[in-house]
């Protein structure tokens, strides 16, 4: 038995991955607004740093969504799924521990590049209030995709992360930028 048609990867995968250079687009455009006003400050190390972090949070549950779709134990709806309920929660208690850990290297990334005390705090609260703001974001279009990806026919596995990585790209770019300006100072 066929588990995967090549034909059937191709044609659900480009007009997702066309759809996704638009957003990935859009977030450079987002970010290049802003970086003469975050050069010289580490914000524009915290970027890219957001953006991986988001999309591999957003990878896992996607593919394990993806898997539990196809098993047939979770159902594209909220309610009453136990293994749903739980793969949130340990969406949520990843991303609020790898956001912390990485935030903990800022502060000391920050303090070694000689940016002092308050600036070490202010980048460091910087990254990990916006991700805390991104990780509802990474939950909800993770799901959101999966389920209406399940519904409408196509497989998860083929649209999912695809879809989740841009929209956390733009996400990640538009919550740091927020925060860093509110906070930092850029």
């Amino acid at each position: 038995m066929q588990v995967y048609s090549v034909r059937k990867i191709v044609v659900e995968s480009y007009p997702v991955l066309f759809l996704c250079v638009l957003i990935g687009l859009s977030a450079g455009f987002v970010l290049e607004t802003r970086l003469e006003g975050i050069r010289g400050t580490l914000v524009v190390m915290m970027v890219p740093l957001l953006n991986g972090m988001g999309g591999n949070l957003g990878c896992i549950l996607g593919a394990r969504l993806g898997s539990a779709l196809h098993l047939g134990t979770v159902e594209p709806k909220l309610k009453g799924q136990r293994v749903l309920g739980d793969n949130l929660k340990a969406s949520v208690l990843t991303s609020v521990g790898i956001f912390f850990f990485t935030s903990a290297i800022i502060f000391s990334t920050t303090l070694v590049w000689g940016m002092g005390l308050v600036g070490a705090v202010k980048h460091m609260l910087a990254y990990v209030i916006a991700g805390m703001l991104l990780t509802p974001v990474i939950i909800a279009s993770t799901v959101i995709s999966a389920f209406i990806s399940f519904k409408g026919g196509l497989d998860p596995d083929n649209v999912v992360i695809p879809i989740v990585t841009a929209i956390i790209d733009i996400a990640a770019t538009v919550c740091l930028l927020i925060i860093a300006i509110n906070i930092v100072g850029v």
